[in-house]
């Protein structure tokens, strides 16, 4: 999965604002005697329940999602699915793994197989290989950066910078349709003939292998993981991560079809402000969360793992990172179109190299995201965002 930003953050009159959001929101409202209660604004805009496919796993990287449907909600274990209710609002927020759950399919594939979908996970680059055939336009970026690396087993390879995976020779695995991948190959850091697209996500095979393994993840989870929860393996992975190579799509987006974003405006200029709070809220006291998040991932009972430590470890490299900040205008969740055009013109070069017919004609930053449901005055605290 940098924005540059329009406007300083709420604090005394912004909170005054937000509280009176929330009660048109739903909070509060009662029935007169003899007379059924009014649906809140956002149940009339968005109707009873909204859908949200991620790309995984529960995890502290999907943290606003589950932090705006509540600790309290109810899982499919057989599905997959976490539901739970924003707020006071009467709306049921319905959240679906990825991954295995979908037969490793991308979200952007999703949306388009199941109109029950509201929204859908989605990275940049993904956005523009499928923008002709798969237009899907990016609504709130919960992420300012993408947590992803290359990681390696220290002790084996000696890799300190891009150009040394391929001399290394090393086998990469990744899980199929990463455009970024692309972007490594075609800088020549990586030869396509090294990559190994048949990843599951399990860490199988990184763990029994002879080391000679570089292997995609996230920096806010394996490195904590491998270290320290898969047994099999037990020590510290070296990494580089994607943003440091000069290519910084925006990752795991809250993503509408294209056809949505007029007739369903109304509701997501409600629901949006609400995501940026929700990511806020998550990243300031993540405990709770994660510990729902923890009693998930139990209850599917599969390969994949979290515990509180690594939760933990997750959510301050978030921070520490800038992996999840402000712009510089002090929003969080919004698209710098500068940056986002500058992932169009890496990539589209690429992605025509392989004949690909799947993308849009004069391809616009506009076409794949909007800052047109984003509160401007919604942003983390910092000594620099402070209220005028």
């Amino acid at each position: 999965m940098t924005k540059q930003r329009l406007r300083v953050l709420w604090l005394a009159a912004g909170i005054a604002a937000l509280a009176a959001l929330a009660a048109g929101l739903g909070v509060g409202q009662a029935a007169t005697q003899g007379t059924e209660a009014a649906p809140s604004p956002l149940r009339a805009a968005c109707g009873d329940k909204i859908v949200i496919q991620t790309d995984w796993f529960p995890e502290p990287e999907h943290g606003a999602v589950y932090q705006l449907a509540g600790a309290k909600g109810s899982v499919d274990k057989g599905k997959g699915r976490y539901t739970g209710t924003i707020g006071k609002t009467g709306v049921k927020l319905e959240i679906r793994a990825g991954g295995p759950f979908t037969g490793f399919q991308q979200p952007i594939s999703q949306l388009y197989q199941d109109s029950e979908i509201t929204l859908g996970f989605a990275t940049s680059d993904e956005q523009i290989q499928l923008s002709k055939k798969l237009p899907l336009v990016s609504i709130v970026a919960p992420f300012e950066f993408s947590p992803q690396i290359l990681m390696w087993n220290p002790a084996k390879l000696k890799i300190t910078k891009w150009q040394d995976i391929e001399k290394s020779g090393a086998k990469v695995l990744v899980f199929a349709g990463g455009a970024w991948i692309e972007y490594l190959i075609d800088r020549g850091w990586i030869n396509k003939s090294q990559v190994d697209t048949s990843y599951d996500g399990s860490p199988a095979r990184f763990a029994a292998s002879d080391g000679n393994i570089v292997q995609q993840g996230f920096v806010t989870s394996e490195p904590y993981q491998y270290q320290h929860d898969i047994a099999q393996y037990g020590k510290p992975v070296s990494y580089l991560l994607l943003r440091s190579s000069g290519y910084a799509p925006y990752p795991q987006t809250l993503a509408a079809r294209a056809s949505d974003i007029k007739t369903k405006a109304a509701c997501f200029k409600l629901l949006v402000p609400l995501v940026q709070q929700a990511q806020i809220d998550y990243v300031t006291n993540p405990g709770p969360i994660n510990a729902k998040l923890e009693e998930i991932v139990t209850a599917l009972n599969t390969f994949w793992r979290l515990s509180p430590a690594g939760d933990a470890y997750n959510v301050a490299t978030q921070k520490k990172l800038g992996l999840v900040q402000n712009g510089p205008n002090c929003t969080l969740g919004d698209f710098n179109t500068k940056r986002l055009q500058g992932v169009i013109n890496q990539v589209l070069p690429i992605f025509k190299k392989k004949g690909l017919d799947t993308i849009k004609d004069d391809l616009k930053a506009s076409d794949i995201a909007t800052n047109q449901f984003i509160d401007p005055r919604i942003g983390l605290p910092t000594k620099t965002c402070k209220k005028t």
